[in-house]
C-alpha cells in the first residue's frame, strides 16, 4: 500500500493525505517545558535542602507597594510541596517590581507555615486561625492588594512562560474586557481546560478537556461562559464594585463561576486567553469525590447558582447535548466570517501580511473569526499571535468540512489564486454566505505597468492571465474590496455597477522617535520577494544617488528587507547599507531623516509610505507611491518622477528644518485621519454589513 501511494500519487495529492492522517497519528511531541516541570516528592513532604539551594541561588526582589501593577493571590490549605513548586515558577517568571504575591494560609496543619517563612522576602502572608475556604481567602488577599489588577492562582499550579504577561496584554486590549483565565493543562501537556462552558441548568463543562495543545479548537483566544479561578485575572476596581466572591459560595466551588456571571452583567466580557498556561493539579486540595468533604459542595452550590442566575441561564445557554458544544464554547459574538489567504501573516515580512493581521484583528472585534491558510511559516509565533487575538487558524484542506458543520455569515477571500481556488466550492458549500473579494491590489494593472516600465514581456504575459482571473472573480463576488481608488476604476472597468469598498493598508501610529537635529541618513524599506521593490532600490542607486552626492556628501542609504537579491551586495559599500532583514524597525525609523521610495510601478496603496508616516518620518516618493493615499505634493509628502527631481526634493527635506517638520506633521495627522486602525474598522464593519441579504 506504501509503495503504491509513493508511486501513483501526485506531490499535492501525497502532502495532502499526509495531513489529513495526522490527527490519527500517535500524541506529537510535547514542549519541553513538559518534561522540565519539577517533580514532586514521593513522601508528599518538603525537602527544606531544595528550598534552601533554591533561595540562595535566586537575589530577593525588593519589595515595594508602590508601582505595583498585578496582585497575584493565592489561598492555601495544607498541601507544603505543592505551594513550593508553585512558588519557585513564579519568582521565575514575574518581575517583583510590578508585581506582587500574596499568599492567604487558611490555617495548613501540615509544613505550610515553615515553607512561606523561607519566602518572606518574596511574598506577603497573610495568616488565618480557622479555614476560610477559597473565596473568603481570596476576597481577604485581594482587600490588602495594591494592584491595577488581582489575579487569583492556585497552590497546586506551575506557571509557564509568558503565563502573567498575556494575561495582562489581554486585559489591556480592550477596555471592556474585564476578565481573562488562562489555558489549564495536565502534567502530562493534555487539555485540562480551555475556558468552560455553562448549561442551561447551571452544570459547568471544561471545554477541551483531554484535548491536544496541537487542536486549534482549544488554543485561541474567545470570549468565553467563565474561566477557571485556578488561574485568573479580573480588574480590581470591577472585582470591587462587584463586592468581590459571593460568600453563598463559602467554603468553596461556583464562586468563579458566579464572578464571570457578575462581571458580564456588569457589562463586561470574560476572555480565555490559551497563551497563559498553568500546569494544575486537580483536585490536590479538595479531593475528587462529590460525596463527602469540600468536593461535596460543588453539588450543593450548583443549586444555589442556578437559583441566582436561572432567568439568564433559561435564556441565554444552550442544553447540555453534544451538538451544543462548539457553539456553546464561542460566547460571543454569534455571527462568524471566514478569511481566506495564501498564508498565515507574516507581518514584520511585508506590507501585505500586516494589512491582512490587522484586518483580523479588527474583524474579531466584531465577529467570530476564523483565518483559512494554504501555507504557513516554520515559525509558530506568526500563527500563535492570531490565535492569542481570538482568531481561529484552520489548514485550507479542512475548509470544506469547517463549512459543512459551521454557518458563516461573510467569506472574506483575499488574492486571486486563493479566490479562484475557492470561489465554486463556497458557493456549494454554503450558498447564502456572501463573499468579499479582496484584490490586496489590482495585479493586472500592476503587471501592466511593470512592463511599460521593463518591457519585460513575460510581465505583460502575466498581465494578460491576471486580468482574466479577476475579471472573474469581481463579477462572481458579491463586493469588492481594493486598497485605493485607482485599483478600483480598474477592478470594475470591465464590470461596472459593482459594489466596491476602499480597505486600504492599515497603520497603528507610533512614538515619533528623535527631532531634525538629530537624525541621519536615507531608508528604505521593502521585501525584495515583490519587483516593484527590487527596481526601485536599482533605481534608486544608479539614476538618483549620484545627483545626490553633489548636494548631501555626508549621508547613508539603509536598505532594509527580506528577500533581498544576491545582485544587490554590488551596491554595498560604507554608504550605502543593505541589511536585510531587521526584525525590529522602529530604531531606523526613529533616527533616519528622510524615507525614500522612488517607485516606478505597482499598485494599490504602499504600506511602506504609511508606515514611515506612522513614525512621523517625512516621505520622498513618486506618482506610484503615493498612489491611492489622497496625498498632495509638497503637503504631507513630497512627490517626483524624475531622477533629478527626487533629488532635489530629498535634499531639500533633509536639509530644510522647517519643512522636514511640516511634512512630519502633515503626514502623521494624515495617517491618522485615514488610516489608522480605527478609521479602517468603519469601512470594514459599514462594507460587510452593506452587502444585501
Amino acid at each position: 500500500m506504501k509503495t503504491w501511494l509513493k508511486s501513483k500519487l501526485p506531490l499535492p495529492a501525497k502532502l495532502a493525505l499526509k495531513r489529513l492522517l495526522k490527527p490519527f497519528r500517535r500524541e506529537a511531541t510535547l514542549p519541553t517545558w513538559v518534561f522540565e516541570t519539577p517533580k514532586l516528592s514521593s513522601d508528599g513532604c518538603v525537602d527544606f535542602d531544595e528550598v534552601e539551594h533554591f533561595l540562595n541561588s535566586t537575589v530577593p526582589p525588593t519589595r515595594s507597594s508602590t508601582g505595583i501593577k498585578t496582585s497575584i493571590v493565592i489561598p492555601v490549605y495544607n498541601k507544603a510541596e505543592f505551594t513550593f513548586q508553585c512558588l519557585r515558577s513564579l519568582i521565575a517568571e514575574i518581575d517583583f517590581n510590578e508585581t506582587e504575591v500574596i499568599v492567604v494560609n487558611n490555617a495548613s496543619t501540615d509544613e505550610t507555615a515553615a515553607l512561606l517563612s523561607h519566602f518572606a522576602n518574596w511574598v506577603e502572608v497573610l495568616d488565618n486561625p480557622d479555614n476560610r475556604g477559597f473565596g473568603d481567602a481570596s476576597n481577604q488577599g485581594a482587600a490588602w492588594a495594591h494592584g491595577q489588577f488581582l489575579v487569583f492562582l492556585n497552590n497546586d499550579t506551575i506557571v509557564l512562560p509568558g503565563w502573567l504577561d498575556t494575561l495582562v496584554e489581554t486585559v489591556g486590549r480592550d477596555e471592556k474586557i474585564g476578565v481573562v483565565g488562562s489555558l489549564l493543562l495536565y502534567p502530562d501537556g493534555k487539555v485540562q481546560e480551555a475556558g468552560s462552558i455553562v448549561w442551561n441548568t447551571g452544570e459547568a463543562f471544561h471545554y477541551g478537556w483531554g484535548g491536544s495543545l496541537e487542536d486549534h479548537r482549544f488554543t485561541f483566544a474567545r470570549d468565553v461562559d467563565y474561566c477557571s479561578g485556578a488561574s485568573l485575572l479580573i480588574r480590581k476596581a470591577l472585582f470591587d464594585q462587584l463586592g468581590g466572591f459571593d460568600r453563598r459560595y463559602a467554603p468553596a466551588y461556583y464562586e468563579d463561576v458566579d464572578l464571570c456571571f457578575s462581571a458580564r452583567a456588569a457589562g463586561y466580557r470574560v476572555v480565555f486567553q490559551p497563551a497563559s498556561k498553568i500546569i494544575h493539579y486537580e483536585g490536590v486540595t479538595a479531593g475528587r469525590y462529590v460525596n463527602s468533604g469540600v468536593k461535596q459542595f460543588q453539588v450543593i452550590n450548583r443549586q444555589k447558582f442556578y437559583d441566582k442566575w436561572q432567568d439568564v441561564l433559561k435564556l441565554k445557554h444552550f442544553q447540555n447535548e453534544k451538538r451544543n458544544i462548539p457553539k456553546a464554547a464561542h460566547r460571543i459574538p454569534e455571527e462568524a466570517v471566514i478569511v481566506f489567504d495564501d498564508r498565515i501573516p507574516t507581518p514584520d515580512l511585508d506590507a501585505g501580511s500586516a494589512r491582512m493581521l490587522l484586518i483580523l484583528k479588527l474583524l474579531a472585534r466584531h465577529y467570530r473569526t476564523v483565518f483559512v491558510y494554504q501555507t504557513k511559516s516554520p515559525e509558530l509565533r506568526y500563527e500563535q499571535a492570531l490565535l492569542n487575538e481570538g482568531i481561529e487558524t484552520i489548514d485550507l484542506i479542512y475548509y470544506s468540512r469547517l463549512l459543512k458543520s459551521q454557518s458563516f455569515h461573510t467569506a472574506i477571500v483575499s488574492r486571486p489564486e486563493i479566490a479562484q481556488s475557492v470561489f465554486s466550492s463556497l458557493r456549494r458549500l454554503a450558498p447564502k454566505m456572501k463573499i468579499i473579494f479582496d484584490t490586496v491590489d489590482a495585479h493586472y494593472r500592476r503587471l501592466e505597468l511593470e512592463y511599460q516600465v521593463t518591457g519585460d514581456p513575460a510581465a505583460l504575459r502575466s498581465a494578460k492571465h491576471y486580468r482574466k482571473i479577476e475579471n472573474k472573480l469581481v463579477r462572481e463576488s458579491d463586493l469588492l474590496w481594493c486598497t485605493s481608488p485607482a485599483d478600483e476604476q480598474s477592478m470594475i472597468a470591465d464590470v461596472p455597477g459593482k459594489p466596491v469598498a476602499i480597505v486600504p493598508t492599515i497603520h497603528p501610529l507610533h512614538e515619533r522617535g528623535a527631532p531634525f537635529a538629530q537624525r541621519n541618513n536615507l531608508l528604505f524599506i521593502g521585501n525584495f520577494h515583490h519587483s516593484p521593490n527590487r527596481d526601485a532600490v536599482e533605481f534608486f542607486v544608479e539614476e538618483i544617488l549620484p545627483r545626490l552626492r553633489q548636494s548631501l556628501p555626508d549621508f547613508k542609504l539603509d536598505v532594509v528587507g527580506s528577500n533581498a537579491p544576491s545582485e544587490f551586495q554590488r551596491f554595498a559599500s560604507s554608504d550605502i547599507r543593505i541589511h536585510g532583514y531587521v526584525e525590529d524597525i522602529s530604531a531606523l525609523l526613529n533616527s533616519s531623516r528622510v524615507f525614500v521610495a522612488p517607485l516606478r510601478f505597482g499598485a494599490g496603496v504602499k504600506g511602506k509610505i504609511g508606515d514611515a508616516l506612522s513614525y512621523g518620518l517625512p516621505v520622498v516618493t513618486t506618482d506610484v507611491g503615493a498612489e491611492g493615499m489622497g496625498f498632495e505634493n509638497g503637503n504631507q509628502i513630497m512627490i517626483a518622477n524624475s531622477p533629478g527631481e527626487f533629488a532635489a526634493a530629498v535634499v531639500s527635506v533633509y536639509k530644510d528644518e522647517k519643512l522636514w517638520q511640516r511634512l512630519s506633521d502633515a503626514g502623521y495627522a494624515h495617517i491618522e485621519k485615514y488610516f489608522s486602525p480605527k478609521a479602517v474598522e468603519k469601512t470594514i464593519i459599514n462594507s460587510i454589513a452593506s452587502i444585501p441579504s
